[in-house]
Formats: structure tokens, sequence, C-alpha cells
């Protein structure tokens, strides 16, 4: 009842993480069609993704090859002779012929827990291979959303970039004259071509980063220009970052239930487990019953030959005695006499058979120190694993927590640039504010936009980060 009870568990737990994924797939990205399509567009290209899903494939076929072994194997045999045979006073020897055929069949009637066992480790491989294939699937798509993301923030960075630096060659052109004119000195000249010189590198530079973005988001997706995805993307992340609702405890419940990493290593601490237990079943002793029913006959070829009904059934013992083993059959032979001439010829027959190898299984004893090994291997590997995707949640949740505190502090500076930068551009006209003063501002603004672009990303980045931990919709 343990063992069935575990068995549904893991189908439940199986079930739960693809009930996760459609309803992060449609909820999270519901409002973004550009999104969609470069995820189904991946989804159907990566190879990654093709192999972990021909993994899947396989661990099921080794499960229905493990469930073979509790149904009883048929041979169909036939089996044709002939020869030489000589007398005592005839040694040149008289050619005959024989020949039978019939069905053959074996079943294990008691294995300990051989069979079973290794029917539960197939079935333990599929569900890591389940983990495998959607923890690649996940990875696939969260690369995508971020690189999507760095699409956006380095997009609308370089949109604005572009205008603050357009607004500051401007002013910087007005700065010549007015050095021309002797309003101004050589000094004011050179810190405002050194402003208009910043301005220019971020411009640059998110330019660079801008086009680089598009390569990246396209080689994820599979395709050669970002027009192949046939719907436009949208044109900025949200300008106010959402919060999301989920606190830090939470979000560890969620590690511990949800992690693919966490589960893969839990059930391969499982499978070590069960190996453990399919290697101590050696020592219990095995069962086999085999059995032949067809016909046969022999003859010389000087008379016909005639076949009459056989059979025979065999029962096997096979006992693994701690390095040693046991051997032992009975065998029962019969034959319907009605249709036999030779005397001789044997028509019932009882075979005892009893072998003891001595040290002959001493892979035994090493096989049982290996899976000890491996099941305290696995398992201060789940604690590990535990471990680190619990750190990384932290790390990402701070992240968060501290982007989103950033992001809404920018935003904020970026409104106060704007009123401040508008000012002083009247201010200016008036002859009030220097245009050097009035090129600073605007640096600071463009520094202030750099910066808030940045902190939106970041934001975004870990939010995916602590989705992809715990495999559920965030925001």
């Amino acid at each position: 009842m343990l063992e069935t009870g575990r068995f549904y568990k893991k189908y439940i737990f199986v079930f739960t993480v693809i009930l996760l994924n459609i309803l992060f797939y449609n909820y999270a990205y519901s409002e973004d069609a550009f999104l969609i399509k470069c995820m189904k567009i991946a989804e159907s290209r990566d190879p990654k993704l093709m192999v972990a899903y021909e993994q899947v494939q396989l661990s099921k076929s080794r499960t229905i090859r493990a469930a073979r072994s509790f149904f009883p194997q048929f041979m169909l045999q036939h089996t044709n002779s002939k020869g030489k045979t000589a007398t005592a006073t005839d040694i040149s020897g008289y050619e005959y012929i024989s020949e039978s055929y019939g069905l053959k069949a074996s079943q294990a009637l008691y294995e300990g827990y051989r069979t079973r066992g290794s029917y539960e480790y197939e079935s333990m491989m599929v569900t890591a291979s389940q983990y495998n294939y959607t923890k690649t699937r996940e990875e696939l798509f969260s690369k995508i959303k971020l690189a999507y993301y760095e699409y956006l923030t380095t997009k609308k960075e370089s949109q604005t970039l572009g205008k603050a630096h357009e607004i500051v060659v401007d002013l910087f052109n007005k700065v010549k004259k007015e050095y021309k004119a002797k309003a101004i000195s050589e000094l004011d000249l050179l810190e405002a071509e050194n402003f208009k010189d910043r301005i220019t590198d971020m411009y640059e530079a998110a330019k660079i980063n801008y086009e680089f973005s598009i390569k990246k988001l396209v080689n994820l997706v599979g395709i050669i220009d970002i027009k192949d995805v046939n719907i436009e993307p949208l044109d900025m992340l949200s300008d106010d970052v959402p919060e999301i609702s989920f606190n830090l405890d939470s979000l560890m419940g969620l590690v511990l239930t949800n992690n693919l990493e966490v589960q893969t290593a839990k059930i391969q601490a499982e499978m070590a487990k069960m190996k453990i237990k399919i290697n101590r079943s050696k020592v219990i002793p095995k069962f086999y019953l085999e059995g032949f029913y067809g016909r046969s006959g022999e003859a010389f070829t000087t008379q016909p030959l005639t076949l009459t009904t056989s059979w025979n059934v065999i029962g096997k013992l096979s006992w693994g005695l701690w390095g040693n083993s046991l051997e032992a059959s009975y065998t029962q032979d019969k034959t319907d006499p009605k249709t036999i001439v030779d005397a001789s010829k044997r028509i019932d027959t009882q075979t005892q058979d009893v072998k003891l190898s001595i040290l002959d299984d001493l892979g035994y004893f090493v096989d049982t120190k290996e899976s000890d090994v491996s099941s305290n291997q696995t398992n201060a590997d789940y604690m590990e694993t535990l471990k680190t995707k619990r750190l990384d949640t932290e790390k990402a949740y701070n992240d968060y927590l501290n982007s989103l505190n950033t992001a809404r502090t920018l935003k904020k500076e970026i409104i106060l640039r704007e009123r401040k930068l508008a000012l002083m551009k009247k201010r200016n006209a008036l002859y009030e504010v220097q245009t050097v003063s009035l090129m600073e501002e605007a640096w600071k603004y463009a520094e202030a936009i750099a910066s808030y672009a940045k902190a939106t990303y970041q934001n975004y980045s870990s939010v995916t980060e602590m989705e992809k931990l715990t495999l559920t919709p965030l925001r």
C-alpha cells in the first residue's frame, strides 16, 4: 500500500506540473501575442527539447519492456536432426531421422522484489525524464523571455537616448556660437563638449545593445529575422513596474514542491533506494516454471517417421547465498506411448538436479556497497540542490525588491528631471540659465533614463528567474 501511494503521488505531481505549465503559459503571457508566438516557434525547433522528448519516449519503452517480465514467455520450437547409429553387429550404422515441434513457455513464479522493483525503477525513470523535458522547456522559455525583455528595454533606451542626444547636440551647437561670440569661456566650451561626448557614448552603447538584443532573440527563437514572427512586439515594458503577490516564505515552499531540479534530485534518491531493494532481493529464493508441449519422434530412414505427443515441465529454484549460488531443478518428461514401437523409448522421466557454486557471485557484495554509496550520494545531492535553489530564490527575490525600489525612485527622478529640464529650457531662452548648465541637466536626465531601463530589466529578469525556480506565475 505504501509503494502504491508513492506511485500515485509521483504521477499526481507530474500532472500538477503539466497543469501549472498550461496555466502559466496561458495566463502569464495572454497579453503579449508576440512572446507567445516566439515560444511556440522555439518549442517546435529547439534541438535540445527534441532530444529531451525522445528521452521521455525511450524511458516509456523501457517501462513497457520491464512490464513484459510479469507475463509468460512463449516460443515456437521446431527441431530436425539426421544421423547414423551403430549396433553391436553392424558398426557401419544405420541412418535415422528425428523431428520435434511444439510450444515452449516459461514463467517466473516468484522473484522476490526483482521484477516489481525493476518496473518501478523504470517508472521513476519516466518521471525523471519528464522532469528533464519540462526543465529544458522552461529554461528555453526563460531565455526567450529575458532576451525579449532585454530587446524591449534596449529599444526604449536607445529611442529615448536618441532624442536626448539630438537635444544635447543642438545645445552644443548653441554653446559653440556663444563661445564664438565670447559670451562664455573656453572652459565652459570644454565642459559642454564633455557632456555631449558622454551622452553620445551612452547613445551609441544603447544602439549596439539594441542590435545585439535582436540577434540574441532571433537566435533563441530559431528564426532569421524578427519579422518572421509576423506579429508586432510591444513598444516597451510596463512603465509602472508591478509587484508580485508572493512573499519569500511562500516562494521557499514552492521551491520545495515545484522546482524541477529539486524534484529530479528527489526522484534520483528514490531510484537509488529502489536499487538497494532490487539488490537485496538476490538473497531471496526465486522460483521459475518452464514447460513444453508438442510432438516428437525418430525412426530409421527405412521406416516411416511417426510423431507422438510429448510434453515436459521443469521447476527451477535459484538462490543467491551471499556470494554463493544454489540452483535446483525438477523435470517431469512425458511421452504418449500409444504410437511407440521401440521398447527402449522413455515415456515417463523424473529428473532432479542440484548445483551449489562456491563464491561465484562476489559481485553481490560490490553491488550492495555500490547501491549504498549511490543512495548516500543522491541523498546528499538532493539536500545540496534544495539548499542551492533556495539560495537562488532568495537572491532573485532580493534582486526583485532592490530593482523595484530603484525603478520607483528613478521614475520619480525622471519626472523631476523632465520638469527641471523644461524649466531650464525656458530660463535659458531668457538667458537666465547658461546653456552649459542646461546640457548638464540633459545629461543627468539621460543618465536617469539609462539607469531606469537597467532597473526595469533587472526587475523583470529576477521575476522570470523566480518563476523558473518555482514553476509558478508570480504576476
